[in-house]
């Protein structure tokens, strides 16, 4: 099967890692996948894919549409195998959609996330979002892909799309390399992704600070880049137990994240975040860290009853309840919850799930 994906995200992105599993599992499994971007073909040179690399220049909220009518000139041009399926994110399906048609290219939407900025720019990105879910409904593209059960019923309460069109794709984690390591003596509390004040970090340092309030020391690590990265650092300066760095690689993050102990998840309960499937909750699991975090569907797991060693309150709760539950755990329940979250992982969190679902989409569109 000859795979092509039309993509608005990129390598150096934060949320590069989804595109980068799902196109490792497909190759893995025989099928010959193309990348099309707006990367330079250098950054996807090591990796088993054929890239093609678009260029575009356009102010912020227009990069998308422009990304779109350049990647519609060069599907004109392509010479397409029978055997070909198209993954589309939803920010250039409405652009790709007719030309995908003419092509006779069967295609599946990809929605790995609703429009997450605010302002004139949600404005500009909603309609977008919505058109290419009609798309859907319309059985222009085969199926739909989302990230949450949570993610799936908002999409019906905003377009008609019949639930039979829509599949679940939640983020996985590569087990082989988030996986439990010696931990730190001192108890350890981890963040990692973008580091912005609407997601709710800058509550962090204070529940450290409350902890100490209670003579509970702890290390806190926070990693990424973000619009409270320089405030967090400057707080750094003055304290030991506080480490603020940059975004590291993915090997360098699995070692880090693997010697903590609790994994924090901070966004509020907001639509963004109650329709998100976080890919670091799975890479805590599976590496073996406990996780705390506020309450709302974008940070439960898929069980009836959340497990033991996941702990999610109110958010006007979050630092009372935070420091209550961690000043009660034991040294035996650290290690028990461990070993636990990381069986979970294995058994539930594996991207080999969620590319099997991807790959059984691809057919059916080929087939249909």
């Amino acid at each position: 099967m000859n795979i092509l994906w039309f993509t608005t995200r990129k390598m150096n992105d934060l949320c590069s890692t989804t595109m980068e599993a799902f196109g490792l599992g497909l190759v893995s499994r025989g099928h010959q996948v193309t990348i099309i971007n707006s990367d330079s073909s250098e950054m996807h040179s090591t990796l088993p894919w054929i890239h093609v690399s678009i260029q575009v220049q356009a102010m912020r909220g227009r990069k998308a549409s422009v990304l779109g009518t350049k990647m519609r000139q060069w599907l004109k041009e392509y010479d397409c195998p029978k055997d070909t399926v198209a993954i589309v994110d939803w920010q250039i399906a409405p652009k790709l959609a007719k030309s995908l048609q003419m092509n006779s290219i069967p295609w599946i939407l990809m929605d790995r996330s609703p429009p997450a900025d605010s302002g004139i720019l949600a404005l500009l990105q909603w309609p977008v979002w919505k058109k290419a879910w009609k798309l859907v409904a319309r059985k222009n593209a085969c199926s739909g892909h989302v990230v949450s059960q949570a993610h799936l019923q908002f999409v019906q309460s905003k377009v008609k799309v019949d639930p039979s069109q829509i599949e679940i794709l939640p983020a996985g984690v590569d087990i082989a390399l988030f996986q439990p390591k010696e931990k730190n003596n001192l108890l350890t509390m981890v963040y990692h992704g973008r580091l912005d004040r609407h997601r709710g970090i800058l509550a962090l340092p204070m529940l450290q600070q409350k902890l100490r309030n209670e003579n509970i020391v702890t290390q806190l690590l926070l990693i990424g880049e973000g619009d409270a990265f320089q405030a967090l650092k400057n707080m750094s300066q003055n304290d030991e137990n506080l480490d603020v760095i940059g975004t590291l690689p993915q090997e360098e993050l699995a070692q880090k994240i693997a010697k903590a102990h609790i994994g924090l998840l901070p966004m509020p309960r907001s639509k963004v975040w109650a329709l998100a499937s976080p890919l670091k909750r799975s890479e805590y699991a599976a590496s073996g860290l406990m996780i705390f975090g506020i309450d709302h569907k974008g940070h439960r797991l898929e069980t009836k009853e959340q497990p033991e060693w996941m702990k999610l309150v109110h958010q006007e709760d979050f630092h009372i309840d935070g420091v209550e539950w961690i000043q009660a755990l034991t040294d035996d329940e650290i290690r028990s919850h461990s070993i636990a979250a990381r069986k979970y992982a294995e058994e539930h969190l594996d991207w080999s799930q969620s590319v099997s679902v991807l790959e059984k989409s691809c057919i059916s569109a080929l087939n249909e």
